[in-house]
C-alpha cells in the first residue's frame, strides 16, 4: 500500500478543459486522449450540447486528472461585446442564462466559457492546422474571451494529418507559434492531431502541462505524469513483446511439402525428375502463407486491444511470398541417387571391366557396373538422410522474408499508435512511402543481428523464450529511432531508459 500522504501532499484533482471553435474537433481528441466513444462525433456545428466530464487518470495515492469537454464556440465577436459592455463582466456572465431558451447555439457558447471559468487548472485549446491563424475569424475574439478568465491557454494543432516524413509539419507550428506569441493566456502552441497523433506527442503536451498546474497541486501532479507515462512505456513494452513473438512463431514454422506419389507411376516419374515437385510445393507455399496471416492477425488485434481500438486485423503491407522467400530442406531422393550413381559409376566401372576384357563384353561391364552404383548410391543417400535428420521436404521463411515481416510489424505498429480512437473502427490505410523507406534501411541496418537470432532459433543453439528477448529488444530499439527520426523534438532517450524497465502487459488504454 502507498504511504500516507502529507498535508502539503494531499491527492491532487487537475481538471483539463477542451474549448474551441464549434467543429474543430474537441470532442474527437476527448475521444482520443480518454481511448473511450464519449459525446458524439459527427461533420456539424454544435454536436456538443452539455458540458461533460471524464476521468483521464488516476493514481493509487487518489489523484485524478480529469478532462472537461464543452459545446463548441459559435457567435463569439458578440459574446466579446456583450462582456465589453457590462459592468462587471464576469459577474454578468456567470449569471446570465436567458440565452438557452432564445438563442441556443450562442447559450452554449456560454456554457463553455463557463465550464472554463468554474474548472479548469488549464485550458486546451483546439485549432484547424489546415487555417491560416491570420485567415481565422473567430480566432481574435475567443482568445480575448480566454483572456478574461485568466487560465493558462495551451494551444493545440489539430487537423495536422499524419507526418509525411521527418519534421513534417514545423511550418505550420512556427506559423501559429509567431501569430500568438504574446498573447494574453496563451502558454505555448503545440501539434496534436485528434486523428493521427502519436503517445510520444501527448508525453509532450503532459510535460507542457506540468509548468501551468498550481504549486500546491505539483506533487499530485508529477505521480499523475509518471503515471502516465508508465502507462505509454507498458504499452509500448507489450506492443513490442506482440511482434517478437509473432517473429519466432514465423521463423520456426517448417511446412511440410505433400511427398511425391508411391507405385509404378510415381516410381517412373521420379526416374524422369519429375514428380509435380512445383504443383506439390506451390501447395506448400500457400500452407505457409496461411500461417504467417494468421499470425499477423493475432498481432494486429493484441496491437489494437493494447491501443483500445476496435478494427479488422487484415492488412495489406506485406507482399504475398514468392519462392525466393522460401527455403527448402528436402532428403536426398535415393530413387534420383541412384540413377545418378547408375550413370556415373556404371559408365565407370564398364569402362575398366570392358579394358580388362579385350572389350569383348559388349557392354556388360557397364550394365555390371551400373547395377553396382545404383546400390551404393541409394545406400548412401538413406544414410545421408538420416544423418540430417531430414525424413521429408520442408518449406521454412528465408532470413530476408523475416527481416520484411519484421519490417511490417513496426510499420503496423506505427499505424495503430497513431490512429485516434475519435476515428471509430480501425481501418488500415497507406502509410506515407517516407515511413516505409526509412524503416527499410533501419531493418536491414540491423540484419546481422538479426539473421544471427534466426539461424541460432533454428538450430536449437537459442531457446524461444531467449530468442523473443532479443528480437525484442531490437524491434524496441528500431520503433524508437523511427518515432525519433518522426519527431525530432521527443525525449527519446528518456523514453529509453524507461522502455527497458519492461513493464508489465496492460490491459488497455486506460489501466
Amino acid at each position: 500500500m502507498p504511504e500516507p500522504l502529507s498535508s502539503f501532499d494531499a491527492a491532487a484533482r487537475i481538471e483539463l478543459v477542451l474549448v474551441s471553435h464549434t467543429n474543430v474537433g474537441k470532442t474527437t481528441l476527448a475521444r482520443t486522449l480518454l481511448g473511450q466513444d464519449v459525446g458524439e462525433v459527427r461533420d456539424a456545428a454544435h454536436v456538443t450540447v452539455t458540458a461533460e466530464s471524464h476521468r483521464l487518470l488516476e493514481t493509487a495515492e487518489g489523484d485524478a486528472l480529469i478532462l472537461w469537454d464543452t459545446p463548441g464556440l459559435g457567435d463569439s465577436a458578440r459574446l466579446v461585446r456583450r462582456l465589453a459592455g457590462a459592468s462587471n463582466p464576469i459577474g454578468w456572465f456567470l449569471s446570465q442564462v436567458w440565452d438557452r431558451w432564445t438563442d441556443r447555439p450562442f447559450y452554449l457558447s456560454q456554457q463553455a466559457m463557463r465550464a472554463a471559468r468554474e474548472h479548469a487548472d488549464v485550458v486546451l485549446y483546439p485549432v484547424n492546422a489546415t487555417e491560416a491563424p491570420d485567415g481565422a475569424g473567430y480566432l481574435e475574439a475567443e482568445l480575448q474571451l480566454l483572456a478574461w478568465f485568466d487560465r493558462p491557454v495551451l494551444v493545440l494543432l489539430n487537423q495536422t494529418g499524419l507526418a509525411a516524413e521527418r519534421g513534417a509539419g514545423a511550418a505550420e507550428l512556427r506559423r501559429w507559434r509567431e501569430h500568438l506569441r504574446d498573447r494574453p493566456g496563451v502558454q505555448g502552441v503545440l501539434a496534436l492531431d485528434a486523428f493521427t497523433r502519436s503517445w510520444v506527442q501527448e508525453q509532450a503536451l503532459f510535460d507542457a502541462l506540468g509548468a501551468h498546474v498550481a504549486e500546491d497541486k505539483q506533487p499530485g501532479w508529477q505521480r499523475l505524469q509518471a503515471a502516465w507515462q508508465r502507462r505509454n512505456v507498458a504499452r509500448f513494452s507489450d506492443s513490442m513483446r506482440a511482434i517478437a513473438a509473432q517473429l519466432v512463431a514465423a521463423a520456426q514454422i517448417e511446412q511440410a511439402v505433400e511427398p511425391a506419389a508411391e507405385g509404378k507411376a510415381g516410381l517412373l516419374s521420379r526416374l524422369a525428375g519429375a514428380g509435380g515437385g512445383d504443383a506439390r510445393r506451390e501447395r506448400g507455399q500457400l500452407a505457409l502463407q496461411r500461417q504467417l496471416e494468421a499470425g499477423r492477425a493475432e498481432t494486429t488485434r493484441e496491437l489494437l486491444r493494447l491501443h483500445g481500438l476496435l478494427g479488422r486485423a487484415e492488412h495489406p503491407f506485406l507482399k504475398r511470398l514468392d519462392r525466393a522467400d522460401l527455403v527448402s530442406r528436402a532428403p536426398l531422393d535415393p530413387v534420383q541417387a541412384g540413377l545418378g550413381g547408375a550413370i556415373a559409376s556404371g559408365a565407370a566401372t564398364g569402362l575398366v571391366a570392358d579394358a580388362a576384357a579385350g572389350g569383348l563384353t559388349l557392354g556388360t561391364g557397364a550394365l555390371l557396373g551400373a547395377l553396382a552404383g545404383a546400390v551404393a548410391f541409394v545406400a548412401g543417400a538413406r544414410g545421408y538422410n538420416q544423418a540430417r535428420g531430414v525424413a521429408s521436404e520442408t518449406l521454412r521463411l528465408g532470413d530476408a522474408a523475416l527481416r520484411a515481416l519484421l519490417q511490417d510489424a513496426l510499420l503496423k505498429y506505427l499505424a495503430v499508435a497513431h490512429f485516434g480512437r475519435g476515428r471509430g473502427d480501425y481501418e488500415h490505410e497507406a502509410l506515407p512511402q517516407a515511413w516505409v523507406d526509412e524503416a527499410r534501411v533501419r531493418v536491414e541496418g540491423q540484419a546481422a543481428q538479426l539473421d544471427a537470432v534466426f539461424g541460432a532459433l533454428r538450430i536449437g543453439d537459442l531457446e524461444t523464450e531467449a530468442a523473443r528477448s532479443q528480437l525484442e529488444s531490437i524491434a524496441a530499439r528500431l520503433a524508437l529511432d523511427l518515432l525519433a527520426w518522426l519527431y525530432p523534438q521527443a525525449d527519446v532517450a528518456r523514453l529509453r531508459r524507461e522502455v527497458e524497465l519492461r513493464p508489465a502487459r496492460v490491459d488497455g488504454p486506460n489501466t
